[in-house]
């Protein structure tokens, strides 16, 4: 089942398995993208909803062509961010490719070796991240093993990802370019580098991943600050509001975890960040942490104004809603 054998794992996907493959954002759960009982079999692994459409992972940009219609600003976008973790919505060709019966399909080029090689033996890969659904996306091996052991077909041992935070998704099927997903290329690096507008609109349909339902969220109750309380003040405050509830007024918090920048009394669980890239990779691996030590507080400090702030607060947002 683990293996560095690329071409194993394109033999699996062509008889209709279920691989788990690193691509430069997150590790992504796969089945052929034209194997519709397959791509079925990743939302039962998963338990995800069956109206939540998968990504569809391609070797290069002539491929995308082949099976999905490519405007004169998508090409510009492909050439510009691909390979690179930025997904399309374009419209399709055909029904040859799994979508969740849509008119679109979502699509990218991963900037990874062997996840590219990969998807050139075996053809189009669809896959979302691989992690539970609702749970944060796993970018360590470790994490991969402790929860797919056993439930796939394979899984490639290669380099983890880099970004360690989702593609940035846009929808290009209209005459507008619409922000679907924020993700690991923020908006306005791509709205400077091509001048052009990108509208953060909510499509009234589901027609990419990360539109709907509870995302990336631990067990721990998740509360954000712009600055981060001590430890003592999260504990006298939370005592508190048990109090308020009626609750014993002797019932003590296990365990408090932080993320945020420059706290003074770093506890083990806590995890310090130095700016917003530092953020964004680090706080999925942090999420899980807290899972693996039970920890029921988590504090997340707000982030800084600038690059990749929206994607930070989209996350944060997703994972502490109920």
């Amino acid at each position: 089942m683990f293996t560095e054998s690329v071409e194993k794992l394109a033999s699996i996907l062509k008889n209709g398995g279920i691989v788990i493959f690193p691509t430069e954002t997150v590790y992504g759960i796969g089945a052929l993208a034209t194997n519709t009982e397959a791509c079925l079999r990743i939302y039962a692994i998963k338990n995800r909803p069956s109206d939540n459409p998968l990504i569809i992972h391609f070797a290069d940009k002539s491929e995308i062509e082949k099976y999905c219609e490519v405007s004169s600003l998508a090409k510009v976008l492909l050439n510009e961010f691909s390979p690179g973790p930025l997904t399309l919505v374009l419209k399709k060709k055909n029904d040859s490719l799994f979508s969740c019966g849509l008119s679109t399909v979502a699509v990218r080029i991963p900037d990874h070796i062997e996840a590219r090689k990969l998807i050139s033996l075996a053809g189009p890969i669809a896959a979302p991240s691989a992690n539970p659904s609702g749970k944060p996306s796993y970018t360590k091996m470790e994490d991969v093993l402790e929860e797919f052991s056993g439930k796939v077909d394979g899984i490639l041992r290669a380099t983890e990802p880099s970004y360690s935070m989702e593609s940035t998704v846009l929808d290009l099927s209209q005459e507008k370019v619409i922000l679907l997903r924020t993700g690991s290329i923020d908006r306005r690096i791509i709205e400077t580098r091509l001048g052009i507008q990108v509208e953060v609109l909510e499509s009234p349909e589901i027609i990419s991943p990360g539109m709907k339902y509870r995302h990336y969220a631990p067990n721990g109750k998740i509360f954000i600050s712009k600055i981060l309380p001590s430890i003592q003040e999260i504990q006298s405050k939370h005592k508190i509001l048990s109090n308020h509830f009626g609750n014993s007024s002797d019932k003590s918090i296990s365990k408090i975890a932080r993320i945020g920048f420059g706290m003074s009394d770093v506890s083990n669980f806590d995890k310090m960040v130095f700016n917003n890239l530092d953020y964004m990779k680090s706080l999925y691996k942090f999420l899980l942490d807290c899972d693996k030590t039970n920890i029921e507080i988590i504090y997340c400090q707000e982030p800084y104004d600038g690059e990749f702030a929206d994607t930070i607060w989209d996350r944060l947002n997703k994972a502490s809603s109920t």
